[in-house]
């Protein structure tokens, strides 16, 4: 595992401080699971972005569904 820091108010460094070696330990895997999830999130936007502008090149190019539809067909 990796340290990282992050500021909270006083109240959530009360907060924590209170709680069992337990519970923190879960705190830091929800906050571990929540930071990952961000980030495949941002990465899945960044790849649909991507994919965007690839159909809309293709799209510029000439490409319409009936010339998608049978370069798929001889493909087979």
């Amino acid at each position: 595992m990796e340290r990282i820091v992050f500021e909270v108010d006083e109240g959530a460094k009360k907060a924590y401080n209170s709680l069992s070696s337990d519970n923190k330990k879960q705190l830091q895997t929800a906050v571990n699971v929540w930071l990952k999830k961000r980030a495949n999130d941002e990465n899945f936007d960044a790849y649909q972005d991507f994919l965007d502008g690839i159909g809309a090149k293709a799209v510029e190019n000439g490409l319409t569904p009936e010339i998608l539809d049978q370069l798929l067909k001889t493909n087979d």
